[in-house]
């Protein structure tokens, strides 16, 4: 078998590759519905509104339609569904969550008195607007007769000699795994180590199943973590006729995704057994991102005439520093016995810019009987840029591939709102467009939403409710193995995404 190496012979090869990917930049880019239940009800449409601490984080001008000071908490209730198909096989999984989207705080000021020219309101805001979570439990499986994941840990290391791959048994302190062997390289190292694949005669590798065997493969994947806007503002309101303001958002990060991959071996061809067997593998990763970043985003919103609103915001890149903690471990039931590797805890220190965003906004208030209200964003994913690996990785190769997969996407927003004296009415309506390409995997991956609420306000007080339906159908595939020609060798996993969530807004006003 396998034959240990000393470290002096490890250290000749110094392989270095990261885990950063064009669907991690995807991630951290997207921000969705979240904040209040009022601006969730009404499909976020908020941008030439204003008056709801959830429109800080999209047009910051909407603090300064505030005439009196707020106080906002916002609890909320999530359940997601993942339904995937594999192979005509189907499996499913859902997980709930509670936890709270906004909490906020909104000062008011009269710097000319009653006056309702010039600088009318000048108004201070500070708290917190979830823009995005990644709760999600995803289950897949099926039989596949035409390869397995050990053709793709075979086909990683094509190029490098066997005893590169093997682990040391008693490496010095200097050994520094990562850095010598590459975290890229590492699932093709646990499997070497576990009998996974083996040499093949004429160079290269190939794998320890037996032709005329296929495998049951299963695959859970568990995510967590959120991304949220804490807001610093200042708006201003001159002659109730135009508002102007401005918002920097420091934000946080933080993610985890766990996945276990299974094969089971079936239809064992008993004649063509060489050596050892293969029975099972289990398969494990785990990574963690966590870092902050910081924007700004300024905006306007103008009255040119009564009850019709014109907005206008500006979103810079959040400048995000991120840590990514990950770790990968291998279990192998062979006819000879059970084998089992785990590589060390890996990290690695980068920035992520994420893209320029642009949102104009219109909407129209019928005094005191309701309002209607679109939002038009425009994103341009294909900017979205690694940089400053903590080993000086210009990340060239990573952000090549962001330009061609990604593209320009126009976002759309509609709400609306009756009001019936102290009772409200609410509906909303939000559409994102796949960011994919046109010929990729998921291209089709558009995201819809459906919302509606009702709310009540006496005096001081106000409670809101809100309801919020997304659907969402994306494609993935266990590992990423190819023909000759460039195609996929395996089929992709189907999903369909749905999410109900319920908000509920305390709000008082001083």
């Amino acid at each position: 078998m396998k034959t240990k190496i000393s470290i002096i012979i490890l250290v000749l090869l110094n392989f270095y590759s990261i885990a950063q990917s064009p669907s991690d930049a995807l991630r951290f880019s997207q921000a969705f519905n979240g904040g209040t239940a009022r601006f969730t009800s009404m499909g976020g449409a908020f941008g030439a509104l204003g008056g709801d601490f959830g429109s800080i984080s999209y047009n910051p001008a909407g603090l300064g339609v505030y005439r009196t000071s707020e106080f906002t908490l916002t609890p909320s209730f999530k359940s997601r569904n993942i339904n995937s198909s594999f192979n005509g096989s189907s499996g499913e999984d859902t997980r709930n969550r509670t936890y709270f989207d906004n909490l906020g705080f909104v000062l008011s000021f009269k710097p000319s008195g009653d006056s309702q020219s010039g600088l009318v309101n000048l108004n201070l805001a500070f708290g917190y607007n979830r823009t995005n979570d990644y709760f999600t439990n995803a289950f897949a499986t099926g039989n596949n007769t035409s390869n397995s994941i050990m053709n793709y840990f075979a086909n990683l290391p094509q190029d490098i000699d066997g005893s590169y791959l093997t682990i040391p048994s008693n490496p010095n302190d200097n050994y520094d795994p990562y850095q010598e062997l590459g975290s890229y390289y590492w699932p093709a190292i646990l499997a070497w180590n576990t009998f996974l694949f083996d040499p093949a005669s004429g160079g290269g590798y190939i794998r320890s199943l037996n032709d005329g065997d296929g495998v049951l493969q299963k695959n859970l994947y568990e995510t967590s973590g959120s991304t949220g806007d804490y807001v610093f503002s200042l708006g201003l309101n001159f002659s109730n006729r135009l508002f102007l303001g401005a918002t920097l958002c420091a934000q946080n990060l933080d993610y985890s995704n766990s996945t276990t991959y299974f094969e089971d071996a079936f239809s064992s061809n008993d004649t063509l057994n060489i050596g050892d067997r293969f029975n099972a593998l289990d398969y494990y990763q785990n990574l963690e991102t966590k870092g902050s970043g910081y924007n700004l985003k300024i905006g306007g919103i103008y009255k040119p005439i009564d009850g019709l609103r014109l907005g206008l915001a500006f979103h810079t890149p959040t400048y995000y520093n991120l840590q990514d903690t990950y770790s990968y471990s291998i279990k192998s039931y062979m006819r000879s016995g059970t084998y089992q590797e785990s590589s060390p805890i890996g990290r690695y220190d980068y920035h992520l810019e994420t893209p320029f965003k642009t949102i104009a906004s219109i909407a129209y208030v019928f005094k005191d009987l309701g309002l209607l209200s679109l939002d038009y964003e425009y994103v341009n994913y294909s900017t979205m840029r690694f940089s400053n690996g903590g080993d000086g990785l210009s990340f060239s190769a990573e952000n090549n591939l962001i330009k061609d997969t990604y593209k320009s996407v126009s976002n759309i927003r509609v709400g609306g709102e009756l009001r019936v004296k102290e009772f409200f009415l609410r509906g909303g309506y939000a559409f994102y467009p796949s960011p994919y390409k046109k010929g990729g995997l998921n291209d089709n991956a558009n995201r819809t939403i459906l919302s509606g609420g009702v709310g009540y306000r006496s005096g001081n007080f106000f409670v809101d409710a809100a309801y919020l339906y997304s659907i969402q159908k994306e494609n993935y595939i266990f590992y990423d193995l190819r023909n000759t020609d460039g195609s996929l060798a395996i089929n992709p996993v189907s999903t369909k995404m749905t999410e109900g969530k319920l908000l509920v807004t305390l709000g008082f006003k001083f």
